[in-house]
């Protein structure tokens, strides 16, 4: 297999420590490059998905889009996200402190190919002054333009008001250069977010919705009857989410004797069975402050929700228990394996073996998609295995075919490795009905004016 390098598109900025950096200068640092099989593109568009897929180490939730000749790898910037779930209706995402809902509206596609109108002309915007007599903006109307422009940057700090006789004739002209450029940069980032977005775009996901958690450490997330299932690692436990809680304890492994913030067993993966939690895996069975953390043997878990017992252990540093085709899959993450487990038979199987930490994993009919990550330093006493076993390991997506095996082992039908800066990645998720999805964020200036409504009832 043939392997091509994608094209990136990077919608957001990070701030650094640094403010004298410019903004192509931290365009730069973030290398998002990767290489992919040739037939990648054309599969994803004739099966009509994409796929979504998180990481924390590169603070980005990303997009792997297809036209059916190149790949597009998307990226968008949120504090440490980690969980997903994919929806015919949405997307779900766990970061930091919350969990955010986006709303598959298709109905925007026309909106969001033209141009965004501008601050200045929008009705919706609020305005701190009406325009002076002359048609122009007011002073202060005008500053607040210039702070919104540089939020956008995580600039706000940096840009000084230059065009102030007063603080102009405080700066030294290599000062007065530089705030100049500041502002240059702001207003061209600007007329970026506001441009058309591609053409290529078959699918909208727009920011509707958020519940503030606080850092529960959210891992595995999954939409069930009784609404969104969240795997609260802090606390050892699974949870519902209410607007009045930061959450609701659901579930706990039976030799977890208290809710506390400890991470105490390393509680991290989940899957749904009829609409219901099924199965889990942990790190450990441990029952004090992260105490796996400084364990030399693995000794991890995977459990049965329904009776809270446990069904395989030993396993080195397990992750993302799938339900599908009546057997649970999951990442034996610390040897690059893939499991099968038959809750029938209570048997196991290697279906794949990578050369990567396997957490994360979807399927569409007979395709598994999985996630790779390097093997990094961590801060766990014993490392993974993997670390011995291959010189180099990789960071990506790899897609098997669950329908063509020998001996029982899926067969490799293509992947995604990551060349640059992303080295870890947490949760898969694959995208119904659209090859080309583009995602409105909360900081997108869009969400000022792009609305969906319901029809109005009559009173």
């Amino acid at each position: 297999m043939n392997e091509n390098n994608a094209d990136s598109s990077i919608e957001n900025n990070q701030k650094k420590d640094s403010t004298e950096e410019s903004l192509a200068e931290r365009y730069a640092e973030m290398d998002f490059d990767c290489e992919y099989t040739d037939n990648l593109p054309a599969l994803l568009k004739e099966l009509n998905i994409s796929l979504a897929f998180t990481s924390y180490q590169a603070g980005r939730l990303m997009l792997v889009r297809s036209d059916g000749k190149n790949l597009d790898i998307n990226f968008k910037s949120f504090p440490r996200p980690m969980g997903l779930a994919a929806t015919e209706d949405g997307l779900t995402l766990g970061i930091f402190t919350q969990i955010i809902n986006f709303q598959r509206e298709d109905g925007l596609l026309e909106k969001i190919k033209q141009p965004m109108q501008s601050i200045e002309d929008d009705v919706t915007a609020p305005r701190i002054k009406p325009k002076d007599v002359k048609g122009g903006d007011s002073i202060e109307e005008s500053s607040n333009l210039e702070k919104e422009e540089a939020t956008a940057l995580n600039l706000e700090d940096e840009l000084v008001d230059a065009e102030d006789e007063s603080t102009a004739t405080q700066l030294t002209p290599e000062q007065l250069a530089k705030v100049q450029e500041r502002r240059k940069e702001a207003r061209e980032y600007q007329e970026k977010l506001n441009a058309p977005l591609d053409e290529r775009v078959d699918a909208c996901f727009i920011t509707r919705s958020s519940h503030y958690s606080g850092m529960i450490n959210i891992h595995d997330i999954d939409w069930g009857d009784e609404g969104l299932w969240v795997v609260n690692s802090s606390f050892s436990c699974l949870c519902t989410v209410e607007p009045d809680y930061s959450f609701v304890p659901r579930w706990k492994p039976h030799f977890i004797t208290e809710l506390v913030p400890e991470d105490r067993c390393h509680l991290n993966g989940m899957t749904l069975k009829d609409g219901k939690p099924a199965y889990v895996t942990t790190f450990s069975k441990f029952n004090s402050m992260a105490e796996w953390r400084d364990n030399k043997e693995f000794d991890g878990t995977l459990m049965d929700v329904e009776t809270n017992t446990i069904l395989l252990d030993g396993l080195a540093m397990p992750h993302s228990p799938r339900w599908y085709n009546d057997r649970v899959y999951l990442c034996n993450s610390g040897l690059g394996h893939i499991y099968s487990y038959d809750p029938e038979s209570k048997t196991k199987e290697t279906v794949a073996e990578v050369p990567g930490f396997t957490r994360g994993m979807d399927f569409y009919g007979p395709i598994m998609f999985v996630g790779l990550s390097k093997v990094r330093e961590g801060d766990v006493t014993k490392p993974a295995p993997l670390a011995q076993k291959y010189d180099e390991t990789f960071s990506g997506i790899w897609l098997f075919n669950l329908e063509e095996t020998e001996d029982g082992a899926a067969q490799e039908v293509g992947h995604i490795k990551f060349t640059g800066n992303v080295d870890q990645i947490y949760d898969v998720a694959v995208i119904p009905d659209c090859s080309f999805p583009e995602l409105i964020e909360p900081s997108h200036p869009r969400m000022r004016n792009h609305f969906c409504a319901a029809e109005m009832d009559e009173i």
